[in-house]
């Protein structure tokens, strides 16, 4: 505003000039204080209306010019500053305020030869400047004000909206120090704060995985030693009876001695019978150990299945000649696999095996072989006395024997289909089998194969 305001004394100086001189010019006079004397009130009129203010005509000493030159007539020089500096010859104007009206005073001085003749003093109002500036300034602060609200709510929008994700992950890893995996962390920023979400929520999944594994390796070793106790169990009965068998015959024979061919020829038999199934146990044992074990103990190489069933059937069919039973085979040619042929051609004599045995007289055991995709599969087939759904869930389990059939008439420890399902997971196949009671039993065997080219 006061800026302003220089501006238009400045232009408004220039504006008195000119027209302090064409009011001279056209009056055809001199500047003089004679001419000021008789013309300041038209003078006045006349540039004052050029300048757009009030126009004083001073002589030198402050008085105005048309009034008696007593010192009463003096302006007081201290309520116009700028006439105090035009009566020194110098140009200068003041501006005052008094509640809420702003004027400004320019005052010159008025020379001839070097002689100060006159000051000429112009009164301009400026209220209405100064009003609009003030409006101006209310118009700015209440926008100033309003920015300063928008400001503060946004920000406090903004910090809560910041903060809420470290909320969240602060109380999710408050639940996770606490034991609880299950936490959910809905964070969906692009910042660094949703990239600390993702690393804790994949911190969270390593850690429920970490912890899925220890469970099951938990469940696997409680599996294992009760499948260990289980197991030594039966090793301890199975090898038991034999011994006492074997421990009660000579025993009788110590005390009887001789006297009693009959009974001596009997306890013998007896002895040569059970030593005979307990070193055939303890090989069975050893054997599932082997199987058992990490060490791998199989030879690879690529092998002809259907040729090694040939093979077994063949080998098994004297033994089922004995009860009048007949083996028949479809067999597939070219089926191959990567294998260990000998621990293979076990798992094949141990299942017919179990077949003869098993099997009523006069009946036929049926062997397949074909290929599906990359799979062989090999299924056995008998028309024995079959297995109850019970004993069903527990054939594959070392020592294992179904209290229903006469297994101890039969020879058999049951460590055979142990070996058979260790063998066959060992070259990474499947064996199961079907049964019911008094319908025979099927079983199925599947390999990894390759196609013969």
């Amino acid at each position: 505003m006061y800026r302003e305001v220089h501006e238009d004394m400045v232009q408004a100086k220039k504006n008195l000039d000119i027209a302090l001189n064409q009011y001279f010019l056209i009056q055809n006079k001199r500047i003089s204080r004679e001419s000021l004397e008789t013309l300041n009130h038209e003078l006045a009129e006349q540039i004052g209306s050029a300048a757009g203010g009030n126009i004083t005509v001073y002589r030198p000493n402050a008085s105005p010019y048309g009034s008696t030159e007593s010192g009463n007539n003096v302006v007081n020089q201290s309520n116009f500053p700028d006439l105090k500096e035009a009566m020194q010859s110098n140009i200068a104007y003041t501006t005052a305020a008094d509640k809420g009206q702003i004027t400004a005073s320019l005052s010159f001085p008025l020379q001839i030869d070097q002689q100060l003749i006159g000051i000429v003093q112009m009164q301009k109002d400026y209220s209405a400047l100064y009003k609009r500036n003030v409006r101006f300034q209310n118009t700015i602060m209440l926008f100033a004000a309003v920015i300063f609200v928008f400001v503060f709510i946004a920000s406090i929008f903004i910090s809560r909206k910041i903060t809420h994700p470290i909320r969240v992950l602060t109380k999710r890893s408050a639940e996770v120090a606490q034991g609880s995996l299950n936490a959910d962390i809905q964070i969906s920023t692009k910042d660094e704060i949703g990239e600390l979400a993702i690393s804790f929520t994949v911190m969270i999944d390593r850690i429920r995985e970490q912890i899925d594994v220890i469970e099951r390796e938990r469940d696997e070793v409680e599996q294992v030693q009760a499948r260990s106790k289980v197991f030594f169990d039966n090793v301890t009965h199975e090898l038991k009876t034999p011994l006492t068998t074997i421990l009660g015959y000579a025993q009788i024979l110590r005390d009887n001695g001789f006297t009693d061919e009959k009974f001596f020829d009997k306890g013998i038999n007896y002895i040569i019978k059970e030593s005979q199934r307990l070193n055939m146990m303890v090989a069975d044992i050893l054997e599932v150990s082997v199987s058992s074990a990490s060490i791998p103990a199989y030879r690879f190489e690529r092998v002809h299945v259907s040729e090694i069933i040939r093979e077994a059937c063949e080998d098994m069919s004297i033994k089922a000649g004995k009860y009048n039973m007949g083996i028949h085979y479809e067999l597939e040619e070219h089926l191959y696999l990567r294998g260990d042929r000998n621990k293979l051609k076990e798992v094949f004599l141990n299942i017919l095996d179990n077949s003869v045995k098993y099997s009523a007289v006069n009946s036929i055991i049926e062997v397949q072989s074909f290929r599906v995709d990359n799979l062989i599969k090999i299924v056995i087939r008998d028309q024995g006395e079959g297995i109850d759904a019970e004993a069903l869930q527990h054939v594959f389990e070392p020592f294992y024997q179904d209290k229903g059939t006469k297994r101890a008439e039969k020879g058999s420890a049951g460590l055979g289909l142990s070996i058979v399902k260790n063998t066959v997971e060992r070259h990474g196949g499947t064996v199961e089998m079907q049964s019911n009671t008094h319908e025979g039993t099927k079983v199925n065997i599947c390999l990894p194969g390759e196609i013969d080219t």
